[in-house]
Parts: structure tokens; sequence; C-alpha cells
């Protein structure tokens, strides 16, 4: 399979990475590959899977365990994987936003549940901290706005991040806050925006030792989704950089662990296919998938 051309960095076999996922993922994850690569719709099982997933209120538990309290996190995860999966236009979408909507502060706000404490959750997911309400409210405002739904809500959402962005450019809190607030704004207001050219100046001026895989394909799908330009920085870098840190088998190395691997892979594929162009020039997104024999023989 031809390689993946990328305009400012080297590139990229994709049909390892395709092989590498289909050897070693899980049911969901080969199938949010044949997803991403175009089959229109994944097998019942995998949608009833998901569905047996979802709390009666819509959102997703934490860590995915039934009996679990909705997040904000999980459920995002979960708008993810319905996107690559084709589905993001279904109930399962629906009532995952009228989850999130109904979760909204009255400054404009979202944080994660108080009775998340009581399962000991990590820093990034601790309820009441101001870093973890501003990312929340970014993560939560990029879906809404990719889904176009909750104009007011999404109105407020962008004027509570819009006063946590410092004078730097980022945004209070975590770095992947940053992408993902700059992302939505993006969405919201377009690439004239102060904001989003004062956050994308940000990511750009973050040393390359910062960058791990997981990060960079995270970032480079948020912005790619949001039709960000691969002109702009710091988008050109974090393709030169995850082009060399891709393993020989078409894969690379997670920094939470190699159970995560196939995820990482999967988000540099849907990453890849926003901003690559074939050899010639033309979209790879629309036309190499089409000889994948993945898609063929997996009907």
């Amino acid at each position: 399979m031809s390689a993946v051309a990328l305009s400012r960095a080297a590139p990229i076999e994709w049909g390892a990475t395709i092989a590498y996922i289909d050897r070693e993922g899980s049911e969901l994850e080969r199938a949010r590959l044949r997803g991403i690569l175009g089959r229109a719709r994944p097998d019942d099982k995998v949608t009833r899977a998901l569905e047996a997933r979802q709390n009666e209120d819509g959102g997703f538990p934490y860590q995915f365990v039934q009996g679990r309290p909705s997040t904000i996190e999980a459920t995002a995860t979960a708008l993810m994987w319905l996107d690559d999966l084709g589905l993001f236009a279904g109930p399962h979408v629906d009532r995952a936003l009228v989850f999130l909507l109904a979760q909204q502060r009255p400054d404009g706000s979202w944080d994660e549940p108080p009775g998340l404490l009581r399962y000991g959750p990590p820093p990034r997911l601790l309820p009441s901290d101001p870093r973890v309400r501003v990312a929340s409210t970014a993560l939560v405002a990029y879906w809404l706005a990719r889904a176009g739904a909750g104009t007011d809500a999404v109105q407020r959402a962008a004027a509570y991040l819009r006063a946590c962005q410092t004078s730097g450019g980022r945004f209070v809190g975590f770095l992947r806050t940053t992408w993902f607030a700059t992302a939505f704004l993006h969405l919201m207001d377009g690439p004239g925006s102060d904001a989003v050219a004062r956050g994308l100046e940000a990511l750009a001026a973050v040393d390359d030792s910062r960058w791990r895989a997981g990060a960079l394909v995270e970032l480079l799908r948020c912005l790619g989704t949001a039709a960000v330009d691969e002109e702009a920085r710091p988008v050109g870098r974090c393709l030169d950089l995850l082009a060399r840190c891709r393993r020989p088998d078409g894969s690379w190395t997670s920094e939470d662990g190699p159970a995560y691997a196939v995820e990482v892979a999967l988000q540099a594929l849907r990453a890849l296919l926003c901003y690559a162009t074939s050899g010639g020039g033309e979209p790879a997104g629309d036309a190499a998938p089409k000889s994948n024999t993945l898609r063929e023989d997996r009907r």
C-alpha cells in the first residue's frame, strides 16, 4: 500500500498500521477501524454492546463499568467511538448529548460528578478541581459543537473558556485542555479568532521532548476534525514528530501502557486521514481505503 504523504512530514506507510489494528485490536477497535476506513455501519453485535454500556441518563459510566455514575470523560470517549463507527447521527449520540447538556453549570462550565470520588479517580478527573472543570468544559463544548447541538449552552461554554485563557495562550490546567478549547473555538469562531491563534501558538511553543505519541494523536485528531488547516502551527511539527516515533510494525508506543497501543494507532490513523494526501496530491481518506483488503474481506 502506498504511503500517506504529509506536506510537512515524512510519508507514513499506513497499511502496516491498519494491519496492526486488525491483528491486535478488540472487536470494538476493529469495528472502529472499518468505520474510519469508510464502512457504513458496524455489526449489530457491536452496537448492542455499546448500548448495554450506556446508563439510563444517557451518559456512560466511569471506566465503562455498569452501576457506576456517568462521567464527562467516559461519555466523550463513547462519542469518539460512535464517531469512528459512523454512528454519530443516531439515538446513542442523541441520548449522550442530552446527558451532557443537562450537566452544564450556571457559569457555563462542566465538571465531573462528586460521586466519582468514591472510586479514587486520577487527578485529571477529580471533581471541583478548577483544572478538571476547565478541561471538562473544553471537552464537552468540542463535542457539542461537532454535533451542532445546544446553541445557547455552547455560547455560554465559549464565554467561560475565553475567560480561562492565559496571556500566553494556554488554557488553565492540563495541556490537552488547550487543544480541545482551541479546536472548539475554531469551530465556533473560525481561523481568524484571536483566541484560536493564541491557542495554536501556545501549543507550537511546547518543546518536542514533552510530546508523546498519545498526546500527538489526540491533538492532531482534535484539530483535524475541527478543520484546523495543516498550515497552522503546531500541526506540521506534530505530524513530523508522529511520523518519527512510529514503530516498524505500524504502531506507536502508548505512555499509558501496551493495552492502549491500539487506541493510539486508531487515533493516529484518523488524524492522518484528516491531514494526509496521496503521493499524487489527492485525499487519501477517500481513495486509498477502497482498495484495502480489510474492507472487502470482513464485510
